[in-house]
C-alpha cells in the first residue's frame, strides 16, 4: 500500500485544468494537503530568460480508516461566494486571491490557507474594486454572520459576510455581499440617490436585488419615483423600517419602503400601497370645529387641516423627522397621548390600520374606549394533569433509554381574598411556617378544630380533615392546603377577546441507560433562599398569550405574549445522545448519499442575490408586547459513553453533530472536551408594538439568542474538563458576593428583625459559594487527572465502575473522606489481583490472544491503578467538600429503569420488577 499513487485532475476550474499526485501510505495523517498545478501555461506573465511558473492551488486531503476501508476526502477547506457585484481580493499571509464577480457567478472560488498555518486561527483581510485591505476576521465561525469594512480613497464599503457549514464538515461556505441591497416590488420605476449626493440609481420594477454602496455618511436615502413631481422624500437606510408609507401626489397615490436590518445584510425595499399602511386614520367627529395638525418637528405653517365630519389618511410629512403628530381643535391643543374633558380622543386599531377619532361626544369616546379594554371571560376551560410521564425505548435493543417527567410541586398554601374567584398562592417562607404547624397539628392526632398563633402576629384556624380552614390574622380569608399541577392549560373567550394560559411545573428528563455518566439529563435548578423565601413557587415554563379582534378585520392582534423560563440544568453525554438518534433513526432508514448532499450545497450556492435578500410574504400580526424571558442554563456535556457500547465500529462512520463538531474543531487546531457546569445567560428579548409576520418573528428571536450564544461561546473554552473550570469558580464567587449584598436589602424594606435574617441568611451563602466554588474547581482538576490516569490501564470494566462511583456524589465531607479511602484501598487491591486475573479473564473471552492482552492490562494496571486511587481519593475529598458547602437539593430519580423481558415485549411498568432489577444491576460481586 505504500507504493501505491493516484493521480488526479480537476477539471475546468478557473477556465483551465489542474493535475496533482497522492501517495498512499499506512501511516497517512488525518488532514494533509496536496498541490494541484495548472496545465495552462503562464504565457503574459512569462519574461525570456526566467522559468514559467504554473498556477497552483492547495486542495486538503482527509483521511478516515473505517473497519476494512480508507476514505480519502479531497476538499477544498472553503468555498468562497462573490455576490457584491464588484471584485474581490483575499489577502492571508503569503496569499493573495482575486475572486472577480460575473453573471453567472455560481461557481466557488476554492480558497485554503498554507499548509503550514491550517491547523491556526487563522484569519483573512478583505479588498473590493480599489479600497485598501480590511482588518483581520475569521472564517471558521460557523454559523455566524456580520459586517467588514474596507476603506477606499472615495468612499467605505461595507461588505456582508456569512459562513456557513457543508454537507462535508470541513468545507466552510463563506458568502460575500452587498451590505445594502434595494429591492423594487413596485410597478413604478424608482430612482434613489444619497443626502448630499447627485448619483442617481435607477431601480426597474420587479429587477433583481441592486447593490447599493453609499459613499458618505448622511445615512440618508433621497427617492422619487418616475411621473412624481413632487420633491424627493428622505429615509433613514440605517433604521429599522416597518410598512413607512412615502405620500407621492394624487395620482400615484404612495408607496412602502420597509428598512430590514441583520448582521450581515440591510434590504431596503420598495412596495406598493396596501390597508394598513398609513400611520394614522384621522377622524373629526366633531360638530363644527377644524381640526389642524402637523408633525412635531415641522414647522407650523405646514400644518394641515381637517373639516368637521370628514376623515383623512396621513403618514409622515418627513420620514426622518419626529414621530409625533401635534393637533390643535379650537381651544384645545396636545398629542394623540392628551385627553380633554370636552374634546376627547382616542386611538385605537382596526385591523391594521391605526384609527384617530376627535368628539365631543362622550357616548362615542366610551363606546370606543370600551372596545379596548380587557373583558371578563364568558367562557372558560382549565385542563389539569397532576403528573405526565413519557417512556421512551428502543425496541430493537430492548432498552428503555430516557424517561421524561412532568411532576406536580410539592405542598403550597393558597388564600382566596375577598371578592376574588381565584385563589392566591401564599410566599414559600408563610407555607413553610404553614406545613410546619400544620404537620405538628396533625401529629397531635386532633379531633376538634385548633386556632393557632404563629410567630410574626400570624394566626390561622386548622380542621383535622384539612376543609373550611381559614386565615385569621394578620387578614380574613379562606385557607387550603393544595399542590401545583404538572401541566395546568386554561382557556378563555369573550367577544373581543381570547386568552390562553399554560403553566409546566417541572419536568425532568432522566436517562436510563445502564452506567449513565449523567442520570439526570435535564431538570429546574432550585433557586436560592433569597429568592424563593419571599416569593410564591414558580412553574418551570409560564406562557400567556391574550389575543384581540382587531375591529372588523381578521389581521391577528396579540395584545400581550409573555414567556417566562426559569433556570434550567443540561447534561449531556455521548452515549445518551448516540441511544436517542439511534432511538430516532432506525438502522433501516436511509440517509442521502455523499453525492446528494454535494448537489445540495450546489443548489445552495446557486441562490442569487435576489433570493438572500428576498422579504417575507406572510401574514402581518400587531404585536403590542411581547417578551420572552433571560434564558440561564447550566450545560456540561462529557464525551464518554458510559457503559459498553457494541457499535463502536459503526459510531465513526455516523454522521451525527458530535462527530461532525469534532471533524470542525479538529480542523482549525482545536479538541473537543469535556464541559463542566458551563452557564449561558441570555438575555431577555422584547417587543412592543411592532407588526411582524410570523417568519420575521422567529427569525428575530433565534437571532437574539443565538446571537447572544455564540458571544458566550467563550464560556466553554474556560470550561474545559483539563482547566478545572475556572469559570464556575469565577461564577460561584460573584453569586455569592451578588447574595451578601441583595438579601439583606430586601429584608431591610420588611423591618429590623428581617434584616438581621436576611445578613445571616447571606453570610451563609456567601461562605457556601466561596468555599464550594473552590473546592469544586480542586475536585474536576483531580478528577481530569484520574479520568486520564484510568484510561492507561485499558480497561473499560474498570473505567466504567470508576464513573458510576463519581456519579454517586457523596452526601457531605465525612461521606467523601470515607469514599476517598475506600477508593484508595480499592485501587491497590484491585492492582495486585488483576495481575492474576486479568489473564484469565482474557483467555475466558478471547483466547491465546486474550491471555496476552489481559497480562497486558494486568502489568499496566498494578501501577496505574494505585495511583489513580490515590487521585481518587483527593477528588473525593474535595467533592465531600463542594456537597457539604452547597445548599441546593439533591435531584431525586423519577423511577428506576423499566425491566424488559426476554422476549423483548414492552408490558406496562412494574415498580417491583425495576427495583429488582436495578438492584442487580448495582450489586457487586467481590471477584471483579
Amino acid at each position: 500500500i505504500n507504493q501505491s499513487q493516484l493521480e488526479l485532475r480537476l477539471i475546468d476550474y478557473l477556465c483551465q485544468d489542474w493535475s496533482s499526485e497522492y501517495s498512499i501510505s499506512s501511516n497517512q495523517e488525518e488532514i494533509s494537503f496536496i498541490v494541484f498545478q495548472s496545465l495552462k501555461e503562464e504565457e503574459d506573465e512569462y519574461v525570456e530568460g526566467t522559468e514559467r511558473k504554473k498556477a497552483e492551488l492547495d486542495i486538503a486531503v482527509h483521511v478516515k480508516d473505517d473497519s476494512g476501508h480508507t476514505a480519502i476526502a479531497i476538499h477544498s477547506p472553503y468555498w468562497m461566494m462573490n455576490k457584491t457585484g464588484r471584485l474581490l481580493q483575499y489577502n492571508a499571509d503569503d496569499i493573495h486571491h482575486k475572486h472577480a464577480f460575473t453573471k453567472n457567478n455560481d461557481m466557488p472560488l476554492l480558497f485554503s490557507f498554507k499548509p503550514r498555518h491550517f491547523l491556526r486561527n487563522n484569519k483573512v483581510r478583505l479588498m473590493i474594486s480599489e479600497s485598501e485591505l480590511s482588518d483581520e476576521f475569521s472564517l471558521d465561525t460557523v454559523g455566524s454572520h456580520g459586517k467588514v469594512k474596507c476603506k477606499g480613497i472615495h468612499k467605505d464599503y461595507l461588505v456582508g459576510v456569512k459562513i456557513n457549514a457543508s454537507s462535508f464538515s470541513l468545507t466552510r461556505i463563506v458568502t460575500f455581499v452587498p451590505f445594502y441591497t434595494l429591492v423594487n416590488k413596485t410597478k413604478y420605476k424608482i430612482f434613489i440617490c444619497e443626502d448630499e449626493g447627485d448619483t442617481w440609481t435607477e431601480i426597474n420594477p420587479e429587477q433583481p436585488a441592486t447593490p447599493f454602496w453609499p459613499e458618505n455618511g448622511t445615512k440618508k436615502l433621497k427617492i422619487k419615483v418616475d411621473g412624481c413631481l413632487t420633491p424627493p422624500l428622505k429615509v433613514d437606510f440605517t433604521r429599522q423600517e416597518n410598512s413607512l408609507l412615502l405620500h407621492l401626489n394624487d395620482s400615484l397615490g404612495g408607496i412602502i419602503v420597509d428598512v430590514n436590518l441583520s448582521e450581515h445584510l440591510v434590504t431596503i425595499q420598495f412596495s406598493e400601497y396596501r390597508d394598513g399602511s398609513a400611520p394614522f386614520l384621522i377622524i373629526n367627529h366633531t360638530n363644527d370645529q377644524t381640526l389642524y395638525f402637523n408633525q412635531s418637528s415641522q414647522k407650523e405653517i405646514e400644518k394641515e387641516e381637517l373639516e368637521a365630519g370628514k376623515a383623512v389618511y396621513y403618514t409622515w410629512t418627513d420620514p426622518t423627522g419626529s414621530r409625533e403628530l401635534c393637533w390643535t381643535c379650537g381651544p384645545y391643543s396636545g398629542t394623540l397621548k392628551t385627553e380633554e374633558r370636552k374634546l376627547f380622543v382616542i386611538s385605537f386599531f382596526e385591523g391594521l390600520q391605526r384609527v384617530v377619532v376627535f368628539t365631543e361626544d362622550q357616548d362615542i369616546y366610551n363606546l370606543l374606549g370600551e372596545s379596548e379594554k380587557m373583558q371578563a371571560a364568558e367562557q372558560e376551560i382549565i385542563l389539569l394533569l397532576q403528573n405526565v410521564g413519557v417512556s421512551l425505548v428502543n425496541n430493537t435493543t430492548s432498552q428503555e433509554v430516557s424517561f421524561i417527567g412532568i411532576t406536580c410541586s410539592d405542598v403550597v398554601w393558597e388564600s382566596q381574598p375577598r371578592k376574588k374567584k381565584r385563589w392566591k398562592i401564599l410566599n414559600i417562607k408563610e407555607g413553610d411556617m404553614l406545613e410546619k404547624h400544620f404537620k405538628e397539628y396533625i401529629n397531635s392526632s386532633p379531633i376538634e378544630d385548633a386556632i393557632v398563633e404563629l410567630e410574626n402576629n400570624y394566626k390561622v384556624r386548622f380542621t383535622s380533615n384539612g376543609v373550611d380552614m381559614r386565615m385569621l390574622q394578620p387578614f380574613d380569608a379562606p385557607l387550603r392546603r393544595h399542590f401545583l399541577p404538572g401541566i395546568k392549560v386554561e382557556y378563555s373567550i369573550s367577544p373581543r377577546q381570547s386568552t390562553y394560559r399554560v403553566k409546566i411545573h417541572r419536568i425532568q428528563i432522566q436517562n436510563q441507560m445502564q452506567s449513565a455518566i449523567f442520570p439526570y439529563v435535564f431538570y429546574p435548578v432550585k433557586l436560592p433562599k433569597s429568592i424563593t423565601m419571599d416569593s410564591e413557587p414558580k412553574p418551570l415554563i409560564d406562557i400567556c398569550i391574550v389575543t384581540r379582534a382587531a375591529g372588523h378585520s381578521e389581521i391577528p392582534r396579540i395584545k400581550y405574549f409573555k414567556v417566562l423560563i426559569q433556570e434550567m440544568d443540561l447534561k449531556l453525554d455521548l452515549g445518551f445522545l448516540y441511544s436517542i438518534f439511534d432511538l430516532v433513526n432506525p438502522e433501516n432508514t436511509t440517509s442521502m448519499s455523499p453525492v446528494e448532499l454535494f448537489e445540495k450545497d450546489i443548489e445552495y450556492i446557486k441562490t442569487d442575490l435576489n433570493d438572500v435578500s428576498a422579504a417575507d410574504t406572510s401574514p402581518i400580526s400587531l404585536y403590542e408586547f411581547f417578551h420572552i424571558s433571560p434564558i440561564k442554563l447550566h450545560f456540561s456535556f462529557s464525551l464518554s459513553s458510559g457503559g459498553e457500547d457494541g457499535s463502536k465500529e459503526k459510531r465513526a462512520t455516523e454522521v451525527i453533530p458530535v462527530q461532525s463538531l469534532n471533524l470542525l474543531l479538529k480542523s482549525i487546531g482545536a479538541t473537543l472536551t469535556d464541559v463542566q457546569d458551563v452557564v449561558f445567560k441570555l438575555p431577555a428579548f422584547e417587543l412592543k408594538f411592532q407588526f411582524c409576520t410570523t417568519q420575521q418573528l422567529q427569525w428575530k428571536v433565534i437571532r437574539h439568542y443565538s446571537k447572544q450564544a455564540i458571544k458566550q461561546a467563550y464560556v466553554l473554552v474556560l470550561g474545559l474538563d483539563v482547566l478545572g473550570n475556572p469559570f464556575a469558580l469565577i461564577r460561584g464567587l460573584s453569586e455569592g458576593v451578588e447574595a451578601f449584598f441583595y438579601e439583606p436589602y430586601q429584608g431591610a424594606i420588611r423591618g429590623p428583625e428581617e434584616f438581621v435574617e436576611g445578613m445571616a441568611l447571606g453570610a451563609k451563602v456567601f461562605v457556601d459559594k466561596a468555599v464550594g466554588g473552590l473546592a469544586g474547581a480542586a475536585f474536576k482538576m483531580t478528577g481530569a487527572m484520574a479520568k486520564g490516569i484510568a484510561a492507561i490501564t485499558m480497561d473499560e470494566d474498570y473505567q466504567q465502575k470508576r464513573r458510576e462511583a463519581i456519579n454517586r456524589q457523596p452526601s457531605g465531607l465525612k461521606e467523601g473522606l470515607a469514599r476517598g479511602g475506600k477508593g484508595l484501598v480499592s485501587g491497590f487491591v484491585s492492582g495486585i489481583t488483576g495481575i492474576v486475573t486479568k489473564p484469565i479473564k482474557g483467555a475466558q473471552k478471547e483466547g491465546a490472544v486474550g491471555f496476552f492482552k489481559g497480562c497486558g492490562q494486568g502489568l499496566v494496571g498494578a501501577i496505574a491503578r494505585p495511583t489513580g486511587g490515590i487521585v481518587d481519593m483527593a477528588s473525593s475529598t474535595f467533592q465531600g467538600i463542594k456537597r457539604a458547602a452547597e445548599t441546593s437539593q439533591n435531584v431525586e430519580s423519577l423511577r428506576p429503569p423499566r425491566f424488559i423481558h426476554e422476549d423483548g415485549v414492552i408490558r406496562p411498568y412494574k415498580a417491583r420488577e425495576a427495583n429488582g432489577s436495578q438492584m442487580l444491576q448495582v450489586y457487586e460481586s467481590p471477584l471483579s
